[in-house]
């Protein structure tokens, strides 16, 4: 077992993650049932309803302090670090423990991450959600938008892997496998980098600040082992800090904001089999904002 702690984490690469658990036996399965899930409930499902192959319908969530957030381009491509984020650490583990133990733990994680994206799906093929997004210049982002229909915004997949992820290396640094300054340079890495890719969810117009709390109350519900609500209103506190184009006044009201409906959709949820039923009752009723 190898000291690793004068690495970062952005100095692993993630070649190694693609070449080892799309094939070696021990991960064949688990990493190819994750990628069948992402490809079939979430960009194909997308597509089926942009073509009108099925007829789910679409529900609006824009919030108006959604334009209290200002557009920013210029950070897309921190948004679309959203799959290297999550499997750097699985790198790392593959170098500090060798491939075989490394991939033992990537299992673990995989089936969480593959767990999120089949619960969300669960929920979007009763009610599909959008926002209204702005025009832009910008190429990459025209290119995304091209790619990915938008209509899977309750709950925001990106909040919710990142959460995951957080929590999950969270739990996993507090085991005897790491060197104190290995957890404290990588949880911190893990943290910050998560925050700043949950950001450019909002900055980039992708979700209103109505998908995070569904976002958060999801993962609470699937996973209570990992994500607390404890811990889900810690990672509140600290969105929309980074880039600092928020006055307090405005960061306060769009945090309460998502803290009470992540609250609201906890408290209805208590009473409820089906994790579902609190976000499907809203948005059954919610009268979006209508911009300008």
């Amino acid at each position: 077992m190898k000291d690793l702690s004068s690495r970062p984490l952005h100095s692993f690469g993630v070649l190694q993650c693609y070449a080892t658990l799309l094939v070696r036996p021990q991960s064949f399965i688990p990493a190819w049932r994750y990628i069948y899930t992402a490809a079939t409930k979430f960009f194909l499902f997308q597509f089926l309803r942009k073509f009108r192959i099925i007829r789910t319908k679409i529900v609006h969530v824009d919030h108006e302090l959604d334009d209290c957030i200002p557009f920013k381009p210029e950070l897309l491509d921190i948004y679309l670090d959203f799959i290297n984020f999550w499997l750097r650490p699985i790198s790392m583990m593959q170098q500090k423990f060798g491939v075989r133990k490394g991939t033992e733990i990537a299992n673990k994680f995989l089936f969480y991450i593959t767990r999120t994206y089949s619960e969300a799906y669960n929920l979007y093929k009763k009610c599909m959600t959008t926002t209204n997004q702005p025009k832009t210049d910008c190429t990459g982002l025209k290119i995304m938008r091209i790619m990915d229909p938008h209509y899977l915004c309750v709950p925001s997949l990106h909040i919710a892997v990142v959460t995951l992820t957080i929590s999950f290396y969270r739990q996993l640094f507090d085991q005897d496998l790491f060197s104190e300054n290995e957890k404290k340079r990588w949880m911190q890495e893990i943290e910050t980098h998560g925050i700043e890719i949950a950001d450019s969810v909002l900055y980039l117009k992708q979700h209103s600040v109505n998908c995070i709390p569904a976002a958060l109350y999801m993962m609470s519900r699937i996973t209570p082992e990992l994500v607390s609500p404890a811990e889900a209103v810690q990672f509140l506190d600290k969105l929309l800090q980074r880039e600092l184009t928020i006055d307090a006044e405005t960061h306060k009201k769009i945090i309460e904001h998502i803290q009470f409906i992540y609250e609201r959709f906890l408290l209805e949820g208590t009473t409820e089999d089906d994790w579902r039923t609190p976000i499907l009752r809203w948005l059954e009723s919610y009268e979006p904002y209508q911009t300008n």
